[in-house]
């Protein structure tokens, strides 16, 4: 199934996975920080706070879109950052395009 993330979406969640170097999966069930960067395509970078997708154990965690995040159209990158007893992590910089809308 594709997906198309517009200008001015709300509720869209933006996954990321952790894994170390060795591409095993990182539980996330006793991290003190989980965070999602957005770089916006005029190099704006914000850091929101994420959430657990699950109960932590497949690494993953999100962010859902609020109002105004998507607020500009093009190519936006995206890292997940994690803060655990055993370390810190940061994930691969992953990207996805924001689509215009009709007037």
């Amino acid at each position: 199934m594709t997906c198309s993330i517009r200008l001015g979406d709300e509720g869209t969640s933006l996954e990321v996975t952790i894994e170390d170097c060795d591409n095993n999966i990182v539980p996330l069930s006793g991290a003190t920080t989980m965070n999602i960067r957005l770089k916006a395509p005029d190099d704006t970078v914000v850091t929101k706070d994420a959430a657990l997708v699950t109960d932590g154990s497949d690494g993953k965690m999100h962010y859902i879109v609020a109002t105004n995040d998507l607020n500009q159209e093009g190519r936006w990158g995206i890292q997940g950052y994690v803060e655990l007893p055993a370390g810190n992590w940061s994930t691969e910089i992953g990207s996805f395009l924001v689509l215009e809308n009709l007037a």
